[in-house]
């Protein structure tokens, strides 16, 4: 329904309806967008994506994630985001101030739910459910230990499926290690261990120059091209692949070679 007062053709060309906007959080390395490394990048509910991609992009913001120097967990994430420069000289120079090191403390909240800087930390620090063989985007925060005996905070709080979040109740238990990975425990007593799904900061100066980039020389040419092309000869067609004659089944068909399995 339209707001009262507006008539309903206004409504419908509102600016704010107009101008929605698509966030898209791309998680890149800080060595990679330095070129200083060839260490992939991922995109929320995508996957990985390679550092040449990574680099094509042109983020329109930043937000700084402090991670663990040992094992790339991360530990706390700013609360606004700040204007990317487009310049990537000026971008460079950006990344690099905000390289500062800082002392992270995991403070408890009064609450049952997380705030929204503490649910942030949560969901980028662990991706996806971190129940056995699972991973799921649709998660639930879950407390370790109940609200009633455990705080809230980062070490109490994990992603968890409502497949997962679940079997808790049903005899399942789960213990969440320092490194960022998992153990779960059956009601068999039977131990599945999940690994964290980050890993260590690759070791790189990140206040060196990249490396510059190699031309190539003229009058040379690529391996991968044919030296006919190169002179401009004309090239031969590629001859047509051979007919094949469809198989017919029916109830008389013997096949020789046995399934693989």
């Amino acid at each position: 329904m339209p707001p009262a007062g507006r008539p309903r053709q206004a409504w419908l060309l509102s600016p704010e309806l107009l101008c929605a906007q698509i966030v898209v959080n791309i998680h890149i390395p800080v060595s990679t967008v330095l070129d200083l490394s060839r260490q992939p990048g991922s995109i929320d509910r995508y996957g990985p994506v390679s550092a040449e991609h990574i680099r094509l992009l042109r983020p329109s913001s930043l937000r700084r994630v402090m991670v663990d120097a040992t094992t790339g967990r991360p530990i706390a994430v700013d609360d606004r985001t700040t204007p990317a420069a487009q310049d990537p000289a000026a971008l460079r120079e950006q990344i690099q101030q905000m390289l500062t090191p800082a002392v992270v403390a995991d403070v408890d909240e009064a609450q049952h739910d997380p705030s929204a800087r503490l649910a942030r930390l949560v969901d980028l620090r662990d991706l996806y459910c971190c129940g056995p063989g699972c991973s799921s985007s649709r998660t639930e925060r879950d407390h370790l230990q109940p609200w009633a005996q455990g705080p809230t905070s980062a070490r109490n709080l994990k992603r968890e499926s409502p497949r997962c979040h679940h079997a808790k109740h049903h005899g399942w238990s789960l213990t969440a290690h320092d490194d960022g990975s998992t153990t779960w425990t059956s009601p068999l007593t039977r131990r599945y261990w999940r690994p964290s799904p980050h890993s260590p900061p690759p070791k790189a100066d990140l206040w060196q120059d990249p490396p510059p980039i190699r031309s190539r020389p003229t009058g040379i040419v690529p391996e991968e091209e044919d030296d006919h092309e190169a002179a401009g000869a004309p090239t031969q067609p590629e001859p047509a692949p051979p007919s094949v004659e469809p198989v017919r089944l029916d109830a008389e068909t013997v096949w020789d070679d046995p399934p693989p399995f």
